[in-house]
């Protein structure tokens, strides 16, 4: 079972908005997303639990990809959150 960090605004997961992308970035460690809260719009960073199946994982990412009608993506650990978003904003193409 893994635990992930997700970064929050209000009630709902906050996401930013990459080339046209609504994405949620979560991490393994808290202090990569709450160092630059202010970079996701985030007030707040809650610690979550991954389901122990595949299923229960998918379902729970899901979740948190419906709230905010967008994508889920997993921060690589030991990466700086500055660094994963240039990297997101170099791969994904523009959406219209």
């Amino acid at each position: 079972m893994d635990n992930f960090f997700v970064p929050y605004t209000g009630k709902k997961p906050a996401s930013v908005c990459i080339n046209g992308h609504r994405l949620v970035i979560l991490a393994h460690e808290k202090d990569m997303l709450e160092d630059d809260m202010e970079l996701l719009g985030a007030d707040r960073i809650k610690k979550v639990k991954l389901g122990s199946s595949d299923d229960e994982q998918e379902a729970f990412l899901g979740k948190i990809a419906r709230q905010v009608d967008g994508g889920v993506v997993i921060a690589p650990s030991g990466v700086d959150l500055r660094d994963v978003l240039k990297n997101l904003e170099s791969e994904l193409p523009w959406l219209q």
